[in-house]
């Protein structure tokens, strides 16, 4: 018989025990955290960088359509006010409500764009508001082109929009 007491292995049995839930502990906070991660990833992805470029991709179509259809057509002088007019009416019924779309989507969900997107956030809204005041009627039709409003000023942030969606959906799908 052993002279050893029954309490001895017991106590033998618990520095392991207890190393081995600090393990399982360990490593189920670092993959607690990698989950917040890529939920959060996600949450960037589908409700921020996605919609934005989306809204983008939906401007920039219609924009181009505009433009493969003017070059293959050839105007007489009533043709010409009329594409004028549908061109302007579409400006201001569909692609200024979704570049208003976009600064709301933008505001609304600052909280999801990274550091080098909030960068972007001034000059696009400065962009939209410079619109919505010229088809206000409330600058002189000049002062746009005075104050540089052009659409290059915010191509830089539709570039960083597909660069930063593309991204996302590299390092979700990575895991």
């Amino acid at each position: 018989m052993s002279s050893e007491a029954w309490y001895v292995p017991l106590l033998n049995s618990i520095p392991s025990g207890l190393i081995g839930a600090g393990v399982v502990y360990y490593f189920g906070l670092r993959q607690r955290a990698k989950e917040r991660r890529f939920a959060f990833l996600d949450r960037q992805l589908t409700e921020f960088y996605a919609p934005l470029a989306g809204l983008r991709k939906q401007i920039r179509a219609t924009s181009e359509l505009r433009l493969k259809v003017i070059n293959v057509t050839s105007f007489s002088a009533e043709r010409t006010e009329a594409t004028i007019d549908y061109h302007n009416k579409q400006f201001h019924e569909e692609l200024m409500p979704k570049y208003r779309e976009m600064l709301t989507l933008f505001t609304n969900k600052y909280h999801l764009a990274d550091a080098d997107t909030r960068a972007f956030y001034s000059p696009f809204l400065e962009y939209v508001e410079i619109w919505n005041m010229w088809l206000a009627k409330s600058l002189e039709p000049d002062v746009p082109s005075k104050l540089g409003h052009a659409e290059e000023n915010v191509k830089p942030f539709y570039a960083h929009l597909e660069a930063k969606m593309q991204a996302l959906q590299d390092e979700i799908a990575r895991g």
